[in-house]
């Protein structure tokens, strides 16, 4: 029931394909991957899928303009509101081996706050919790994983890009309207997104996305960038509250190649128990939230791309 959805509940990621991977895959190649949940799930065969270019325009059934203010606008909203609320984030790295027996694991849990200093801050609910999750290759920063901009799609970002309506589709009991995003050019400090977004037919807000973020920057020669494996994510949001919606699920798979095969590592993150509380005194042992939910002001001395141009996304 639709009902049900817009109370919360938007249920177990479902997998890509079909219109999904037309508009994902229209301007570059990925790998697909299998989306179940289950840790033991036996890595899939490693595929391609080409699709073609020159594929037939979609017609949106209200003007597409309309559609791209709407969840553009709630987009702003949500990332308002998002930073006076508190929650619980659980990240989580596994490793499976070519033949998808489980490897090494490192899990972080955690609760964000807002602070009396207009700061939010995380502290970890663990002892002795671990960032990296060592392997043969070298190590994987568990945290710097996780940290991917929640709302990308701001109005002031809306410059940055093109899109093109690819159609609709279900998504659950829901059903979405789908944007390809590109950027319209890549920038030098700016992580700018490059996928698919889904958006509410009802509510015009994003509910979905999956893609990239990518800048000019060469992370080949950034050692803290050589530990995080993970580019395409796949991010779900839920209604909280009845009145925004905001994302509480966020995954990631990604096949490295080895002597042995194809090793396997999969990056999930769940964040839930949202609650507006009074601000608190910062306590000891806490440190700024890593989870970059608001954009942040360019250095002084980075040229924009445009007079009095947008923030750039953090992470």
């Amino acid at each position: 029931m639709r009902s049900a959805v817009r109370a919360g509940i938007l249920r177990r990621p479902l997998p890509v394909r079909g219109l999904l991977l037309l508009a994902a895959l229209a301007a570059w190649r990925l790998p697909a991957t299998a989306q179940q949940d289950s840790p033991l799930t036996p890595a899939p065969p490693h595929q391609v899928h080409v699709i073609p270019r020159e594929a037939p325009a979609a017609v949106a059934p209200i003007p597409q303009e309309k559609i791209i203010a709407g969840f553009t606008a709630h987009s702003d909203e949500y990332l308002r509101a998002h930073t006076l609320y508190g929650f619980k984030r659980s990240v989580r790295v596994q490793m499976f081996s070519p033949e998808g027996e489980k490897g090494g694991e490192v899990t972080q849990n955690s609760e964000v706050f807002l602070a009396e200093n207009g700061k939010r801050y995380e502290r970890s609910a663990q002892q002795d919790s671990q960032r990296f999750l060592d392997t043969k290759s070298g190590s994987v920063d568990v945290q710097k994983s996780a940290q991917v901009p929640l709302f990308p799609l701001t109005s002031s970002q809306l410059q940055y890009y093109d899109l093109t309506y690819k159609g609709s589709q279900p998504l659950d009991e829901l059903t979405t309207y789908i944007f390809q995003v590109t950027p319209k050019k890549l920038l030098p400090n700016y992580r700018l997104f490059n996928g698919i977004v889904y958006v509410d037919d009802q509510d015009l807000a994003i509910v979905k996305l999956y893609g990239t973020w990518n800048s000019l920057a060469d992370d080949a020669d950034d050692p803290a960038a050589r530990r995080v494996p993970f580019s395409v994510y796949e991010m779900y949001y839920e209604n909280v509250g009845g009145k925004y919606w905001f994302p509480t699920y966020i995954r990631s798979d990604v096949y490295v190649h080895t002597k042995e095969g194809e090793t396997q590592y999969r990056l999930t993150v769940r964040m839930t128990d949202f609650k507006v509380a009074a601000p608190v005194a910062v306590p000891a042992g806490t440190s700024t939230a890593s989870g970059p939910a608001v954009p942040s002001t360019p250095p002084a001395n980075q040229q924009k791309p445009e007079a009095n141009g947008p923030t750039k996304p953090r992470g």
